[in-house]
């Protein structure tokens, strides 16, 4: 089976999608099919030289303009290359399965705008994102896929969060949507490796063996919930880490305002995200938006339990496992403070550590593309050809 994917960058180091669709791609690799990845020029094919690259150039003055010559291209690539399947992770006409990995471009403005607490500020962001010509254009080219040309895409959603937004949004039937949960390449520390960095690092802030470690890990601050986790923090005991690359000054400074400045550590990402997961006691992550957070997921699979909130796909596994507390809104600092207090009880840290063994099979990326592989099989197969579908599959446990 040949097989293109569609992803404009494909960097590794920058985490999310991207991360997520490299790893994806060489599952599907692995499986036996013929993987191709058509990324924009400038990507670097040892990353997984088990693909086939198709790097395209793409110049212009602005990312509109680089996007839009990126996609057309694409659809040239697809007419000559006669391929079974094109799974596309961001909007493209030649898309036979689309997998919005990060979520849809309704819901991304919508939940972007909506931690916006002023009604004035929030009308002039609205506004100025007129001016984002390049989200716009995938905005409009995401509606016409799945309403104009919904007759011969199917979605691939990560989530049943992801899923409704598909069927209200755009009206596409259930038939044409089929959740393939999200997955993640995650191998906990070894558990003597694990106590040595729950020591070490527990030590380098001054913190002793039972005092409560919260760890909020993000590249995007603002989006995933630290100003409303800072909020919070007054009525939680212990310290918190702020892992990831973003900007930490202005937190830091109304981190100072609340009067939690010296239980606030902002550790940026010089040590690998696997060590603080072992010294951590909860992972917070109270996101305005997750189509399916891999944190989240990284984080349960490591035996942490998890706080987050109903605007995150990966709820979906946290409920029902009981690895944590879910949330309704990441600004009800009250909500949010008794969900954390309740995860930091030593009772659900065994229940999670316990659970940790099934779920990062659950949850792995091989099982991800097992699922795959088998939407894209159900596509090729002449029983699709009469449109006979199952219903959509529910998530992992």
């Amino acid at each position: 089976m040949k097989v293109l994917i569609v992803q404009e960058h494909v960097d590794a180091g920058r985490g999310g999608a991207e991360t997520s669709t490299l790893e994806m791609a060489r599952h599907l690799a692995a499986l036996g099919l013929d993987v191709h990845l058509a990324c924009a020029a400038g990507a670097d094919p040892t990353a997984a030289p088990e693909l086939t690259w198709h790097p395209i150039p793409a110049p212009g003055a602005t990312r509109a303009l680089r996007t839009y010559r990126y996609l057309q291209r694409v659809q040239r690539l697809r007419n000559a290359g006669r391929y079974d399947v094109v799974h596309a992770v961001v909007p493209s006409l030649a898309a036979t399965v689309y997998q919005p990995r990060g979520g849809t471009y309704v819901e991304t403005v919508a939940r972007t705008l909506a931690r916006v607490r002023s009604p004035i500020l929030r009308e002039l962001k609205r506004l100025g994102r007129r001016f984002n010509v390049r989200q716009r254009f995938l905005a409009r080219l995401e509606r016409r896929l799945l309403t104009r040309h919904a007759g011969r895409v199917t979605v691939a959603a990560l989530s049943h969060y992801v899923r409704r937004q598909v069927e209200v949004q755009y009206g596409l039937s259930a038939d044409r949507i089929r959740v393939v949960f999200n997955g993640v390449d995650f191998t906990p520390l070894p558990p003597d490796e694990a106590a040595a960095a729950r020591a070490a690092l527990r030590a380098r802030l001054g913190l002793h063996a039972g005092s409560p470690l919260l760890l909020f890990v993000a590249h995007n601050f603002a989006l995933k919930g630290l100003r409303e986790l800072l909020r919070a923090l007054p009525h939680v005991p212990g310290l918190l880490v702020v892992a990831g690359r973003d900007r930490s000054e202005r937190y830091a400074a109304r981190a100072a305002r609340l009067g939690v400045a010296e239980r606030v550590r902002f550790v940026g990402v010089d040590t690998p995200v696997r060590e603080w997961y072992a010294a951590a006691d909860v992972l917070a992550h109270p996101t305005w938006y997750d189509p399916c957070s891999r944190v989240v997921l990284e984080a349960l699979g490591a035996g942490l339990p998890v706080v987050t909130t109903r605007y995150n796909g990966a709820a979906e596994v946290v409920q029902p496992t009981g690895c944590g507390r879910v949330v309704a809104e990441p600004d009800d600092a009250a909500a949010l403070a008794a969900a954390l207090t309740e995860a930091l009880a030593p009772e659900l840290r065994r229940t999670c550590a316990e659970a940790a063994p099934q779920l990062r099979e659950t949850l792995s990326m091989a099982r991800h593309a097992r699922e795959l592989m088998a939407l894209y099989a159900e596509l090729l197969s002449p029983r699709h050809s009469g449109r006979e579908r199952r219903a959509p599959g529910r998530p992992p446990p």
